[in-house]
């Protein structure tokens, strides 16, 4: 992602959009955000904080983390739980945040935004310090996109913390009182459906079981996924699809092992797969799990990631949001519960589709524009754009 915005020459406002190359969601949520805020006649510039860093310490970072996740989940684990100390995160990611300081101030500088929003927790923590230390005089509102508020993401000197769920706001609040607020989740308008209650075909009378589809991120990050695979296909009572993302060694091992009509790469035709689908099976609890919850298709949160994985299938299951299972008898069981002739089913995407705002960028923007993060700016308000 770079500094380059898309000009429009009736521009209002210039807005400065910060992400992170970890994954697509971060980066998904920022372009979709990025392209709400044209709409509304404002400039945007898009900027990776992985490029702030000096030259290979960004790939570096992007590199132990999936080497985490994928090799040392243990490990991984024990850095999450560490920075949910919020002195304990601070000291953790100091490193990295006076490394990309330096050229985050010369972007601002040239860019000269009217407020920044960031969609990952390193760039929040970065335009934080900026603030804090008054070399950045523009709002400064972090949109989370993880479910589970992670203490990471609520560095301080920000001046909004923007969360996914009411439950989520809750407990952002603990840490950041009245800077908290409900966003709900930013989706592309490709995952909304006319008729997302819209019943599946009975398993009965269909050509085949119905589709689930099993997610493992845009980088094919998954435990046990082909087993996981093999295992539904061979109850006979759906069909599963595993999404591989651009794991080429993942693809290759699911369809060696469950058969190749199970596996899928990287599709551009996501959306549509979605809401064709009996279910999602999710492992990481991010932006796959609101694109679902938009197109009305049920969740189930099968044997999560380490940290934010785990968190986000806690979360999600308290709120009714999402089921939970951790061996395949127990993802069979949980998909059993959504059978389109029960209730279970509809109430739990009742449930998922109320944690959307209809005035979620109204909200952004009256926080953005009004240059404060107190109670006098309290979500009730926001029922249109000013």
């Amino acid at each position: 992602m770079t500094a380059r915005p898309e000009p429009r020459p009736d521009a209002g406002r210039r807005y400065l959009i910060m992400s992170a190359s970890m994954g697509s969601g971060h980066d998904g949520v920022a372009l979709e955000l990025a392209r709400r805020l044209r709409e509304r006649g404002h400039t945007t510039y898009l900027v990776d904080v992985l490029d702030l860093l000096p030259a290979g310490f960004g790939v570096g970072v992007r590199g132990i983390y999936g080497l985490m996740l994928r090799h040392a989940p243990g490990r991984y684990q024990r850095v999450y739980d560490a920075f949910g100390d919020p002195r304990e995160g601070r000291r953790m990611i100091e490193p990295l945040v006076r490394l990309a300081a330096p050229a985050g101030h010369a972007a601002l500088r040239e860019i000269a935004p009217d407020a920044v929003f960031s969609t990952f927790h390193l760039a929040g923590a970065v335009v934080g310090r900026l603030r804090e230390e008054g070399r950045l005089d523009v709002p400064t509102l972090v949109v989370i996109t993880e479910f589970n508020p992670h203490a990471v993401w609520l560095s301080s000197g920000n001046d909004a913390y923007l969360c996914l769920t009411p439950s989520g706001q809750r407990t952002a609040a603990t840490l950041v009182s009245g800077r908290a607020h409900w966003l709900g989740p930013i989706v592309r308008p490709e995952y909304e459906r006319p008729n997302p209650d819209a019943r599946p075909t009975p398993p009965a009378v269909a050509a085949r079981p119905p589709t689930v589809l099993v997610s493992s991120g845009s980088w094919g990050v998954a435990n046990g996924l082909a087993d996981t695979v093999r295992a539904l296909a061979s109850t006979g009572r759906y069909f599963p699809l595993a999404l591989c993302g651009r794991n080429s060694r993942l693809l290759d091992e699911v369809r060696r092992v469950a058969g190749p009509e199970h596996a899928l790469g990287w599709r551009e035709d996501l959306p549509d797969l979605v809401a064709g689908a009996y279910a999602v099976v999710e492992n990481a609890g991010g932006q796959t799990c609101a694109e679902a919850f938009r197109a009305g298709t049920p969740v189930v949160i099968h044997a999560p990631l380490p940290g934010h994985g785990r968190a986000a299938g806690r979360h999600l299951t308290r709120a009714g949001l999402a089921r939970r299972s951790d061996t395949p008898h127990d993802l069979v069981t949980a998909l059993d519960a959504l059978h389109p002739d029960g209730p279970a089913r509809f109430e739990q995407i009742e449930r998922a589709r109320t944690i959307f705002r209809a005035d979620g960028i109204d909200l952004l923007l009256a926080l953005a524009e009004s240059g404060t993060a107190g109670d006098a700016v309290a979500p009730a308000r926001f029922g249109r754009h000013r």
